[in-house]
């Protein structure tokens, strides 16, 4: 092997070069405070880190949705708590109007403040979050859910209650839709409802009790028809007649599964038609008191007709609020689960971060005594290359 000049200068100045770039970055390593910066770094290492990184991201969506059920959710309790207070307080009225003492002129003063409240629930069915979005519109989250349409208030929103993933193939609802919470709620006992028609002339009302039997009941609907202040018939739909009975006020009728309570005097002519329970809204029940309430009834006939209206609002107003109320449960059970879901999808990501941490950051304890190796490492070579390059082999020709 031959020996030249030249080589000698070569290879000292790559073992100089080698060491500068092994202590350039091991510097870079203590700036960055990371231990692999680049895949060439450590391949293995950093496949891993990218890895790690992915479930590190995923877990922080989890648990800033987890933070945003949280928020919508309250604004909803919140929500729901200020409507359940409007319905009691219509209840409060509702009950102070049936009252004879009220008179006329109590009553439109009680329709006053009901228009009052209908505008207050109004108003909470259009609460919004802090993103500005309507939490009870569904997925029209852009849209005000209710608006006034010729005095009467219409849902505008969807029915789709929107969900947010909060863990590996875990789903919560962020909120309730405004039909589900305002709109649909059934008159009546929640099966069946009763009303007197139009054409009646006597002071009877008529309620459904509770306690349908379901397994009876068919579905279809009825006519209690009074042939004399005393008898009734019972007709079904063809206008046939399947029943029928004496009758004193408070007596309860039993036909079809269906339980019915007559209060007052029907005249002979008076009927009562039964049908399947519908959809009404919570607005609509106050609207319609508060017309009730503005009339001014003249006769026996009207004054039965506003009872009516009084007795199906008070109903129908407890129905509403236990409807709130059942919301407001599944909306603290909501809450209480994300809580729960909330620590453990934070400790899932503390784990994940840590390994990150252990396979990408720096020791810099055994970074500081490295650099340090190789910086005298690289004066070594550096004094060594000096005493070199003043050697030639022609000082030995």
């Amino acid at each position: 092997m031959r020996i030249s000049t030249q080589m000698l200068y070569q290879q000292g100045l790559n073992g100089m070069l080698d060491q500068q770039a092994r202590a350039a970055k091991t510097f870079e390593q203590l700036a960055t405070g990371q231990r692999v910066n680049r895949v060439s770094d450590d391949p293995a290492a950093a496949a891993r880190i990218q890895e790690l990184e992915r479930a590190v991201s995923q877990q922080s969506s989890y648990v800033d949705n987890i933070g945003r059920a949280q928020q919508r959710l309250a604004i909803e309790e919140n929500a729901l708590d200020a409507a359940g207070t409007v319905v009691r307080r219509v209840r409060e009225l509702a009950v102070q109007a049936s009252t004879d003492t009220t008179g006329v002129e109590g009553r439109r003063l009680i329709a006053v403040e009901l228009r009052q409240r209908l505008e207050e629930l109004t108003a909470i069915g259009n609460s919004q979050s802090g993103e500005g979005e309507f939490i009870f519109s569904g997925a029209q989250s852009k849209t005000k859910p209710f608006v006034s349409d010729a005095g009467a208030i219409d849902y505008v929103g969807d029915s789709v209650q929107r969900e947010l993933l909060i863990g590996p193939g875990t789903t919560i609802a962020e909120g309730d839709t405004g039909d589900s919470v305002f709109m649909r709620i059934r008159n009546g006992n929640g099966v069946v409802a009763a009303a007197p028609a139009s054409g009646n002339t006597g002071s009877g009302v008529i309620r459904p009790e509770p306690g349908t039997d379901t397994s009876v009941y068919d579905g279809s609907a009825f006519t209690v028809s009074f042939t004399d202040p005393g008898t009734f018939e019972i007709l079904d739909a063809a206008s046939n007649v399947v029943g029928g009975g004496s009758y004193e006020s408070g007596d309860r009728i039993d036909f079809n599964g269906v339980r019915l309570v007559i209060n007052g005097a029907p005249e002979a002519g008076d009927s009562f038609s039964v049908a399947p329970a519908r959809f009404e809204s919570t607005f609509a029940t106050i609207a319609q008191l508060a017309d009730a309430l503005e009339q001014s009834p003249s006769d026996d006939a009207a004054r039965a007709g506003q009872r009516q209206a009084i007795d199906d609002a008070l109903a129908q107003l407890d129905r509403s609020e236990g409807r709130l109320l059942e919301v407001r449960a599944s909306v603290g059970g909501r809450l209480n689960t994300l809580e729960d879901v909330q620590a453990s999808q934070e400790s899932v990501q503390f784990s994940l971060e840590k390994l990150v941490s252990d396979v990408r950051d720096l020791d810099f304890a055994e970074a500081v005594s490295r650099l340090q190796q190789e910086l005298f490492t690289l004066q070594a070579s550096q004094q060594a290359f000096t005493r070199i390059q003043g050697n030639s082999l022609f000082n030995y020709i």
